[in-house]
């Protein structure tokens, strides 16, 4: 019986037996209460556990007045594959890494335990690599998850197990006391001396988000997604307090922003999982972006096993809105460029199924900004040179 289903027995059981309390019992019996929530319900239970998480090799600090010329970024990792990459990253000398979801496959072999327990197995394999302990002890990190490490395959707010995910995640990672005060794992961090100040928003993508609107059965399937756009309006990407924050950050002085979602913003191309799946919470980001003037922000996403460049001009901004994706760092799903499977009006040049990272170098000087899409090798696929200041 897996842990799921014996909590639930053990506490339909505890129902049962407040509700066959003796009528010769002194005083009121209160009314059992029901959960509100599949989480709410686990809560108690997952009190109770006196389990050992697991915890990341340790990380140098980023100092707060570093000036950013290079930093790389990724999304991807199956734990049992090769990992030479870490060391090819650490070679073109990043002064920050971000990996921003699907850092481990925590669910592969779910058993559907609350515990989530092939979670913190793949935590710890992943700690067992040699090349990623080597690159963690080295470059400074910044992290968020997606739906591989949350807990699921396309799942949301509403994964039963989510508390427990982000506990694992939160202690895995080291998470900040901010992060950990709060529900979900979106934080961010300016870095560098004013006049060279680096925003990062790391968007947590998962723990609030609405349920997917999937289309109907149909043989063969689709080859493009099975997900609809979710026209609800009380639909939601991000959740009420997210979004304020968001706003908030979005506020603060910075010459150049990068807004780190683990799905991919600007396509509309496809029908996997992205913001294309709630078209009305994306045009509230670009709405947000243009009542704040943010002219200078950049998005970086993962998640779909390929690697490309898109942008998107938004009405209220003087610039395109650029979107690198970089995904995967050793779980690609092709051999080279499926631009032809994928035609997107959207995308300015291939869309690279082979294993890859991205690179961004900062010419402070020039007031410009190099994005590089690099295979596993180092060598560089496609390169972008912007304008965001």
């Amino acid at each position: 019986m897996t842990m799921r289903r014996s909590f639930a027995v053990s506490l339909l059981g505890g129902l049962l037996l407040a509700g066959c309390a003796s009528k010769q019992d002194v005083g009121p019996v209160s009314a059992p209460t029901t959960p509100a929530s599949a989480q709410e319900a686990l809560r108690p239970y997952y009190a109770s556990l006196a389990a050992k998480l697991p915890v990341a090799p340790p990380n140098p600090a980023l100092a707060d007045d570093t000036t950013l010329t290079r930093i790389a970024f990724g999304s991807c990792i199956n734990e049992n594959r090769a990992m030479a990459f870490w060391d090819v990253i650490a070679a073109q000398k990043p002064q920050a890494f971000l990996l921003i979801g699907d850092n481990v496959y925590g669910d592969t072999g779910a058993t559907g335990a609350a515990d989530i327990p092939t979670l913190s197995a793949s935590y710890r394999k992943l700690s067992s690599r040699q090349e990623f302990d080597r690159f963690r002890r080295s470059v400074p990190m910044m992290t968020t998850w997606d739906d591989h490490d949350f807990g699921e395959n396309d799942v949301g707010g509403s994964f039963a197990f989510k508390e427990w995910a982000e506990k694992a995640y939160e202690s895995y990672w080291s998470s900040s006391a901010e992060v950990r005060g709060r529900p979900g794992v979106y934080e961010s961090r300016i870095v560098g001396p004013e006049g060279k100040r680096v925003q990062f928003i790391l968007l947590d993508t998962r723990f609030f988000r609405s349920d997917l609107v999937r289309m109907p059965y149909r043989d063969p399937g689709p080859s493009l997604g099975w997900y609809l756009p979710n026209v609800d309006p009380k639909a939601t990407m991000l959740g009420d307090a997210q979004w304020q924050w968001l706003e908030g950050e979005l506020t603060k002085p910075a010459e150049l922003r990068f807004i780190i979602s683990s799905t991919q913003v600007v396509t509309s191309a496809h029908n996997f999982e992205g913001w294309t799946n709630f078209p009305k919470e994306r045009d509230r980001l670009y709405r947000l972006l243009a009542d704040k003037g943010v002219n200078n922000a950049l998005f970086l996403s993962g998640d779909r096993h390929a690697g490309g460049f898109y942008k998107a001009d938004v009405p209220g901004l003087s610039r395109p809105v650029w979107d690198f994706t970089s995904s995967s760092l050793n779980f690609a799903f092709g051999r080279g460029n499926n631009a032809d499977r994928e035609p997107d009006p959207a995308r300015t040049g291939g869309f690279w199924a082979i294993p890859n990272f991205g690179q961004i170098d900062i010419d402070w000087s020039a007031k410009k900004v190099t994005l590089s899409l690099r295979r596993d090798d180092g060598s560089v696929i496609e390169e972008q040179l912007v304008s965001p200041f």
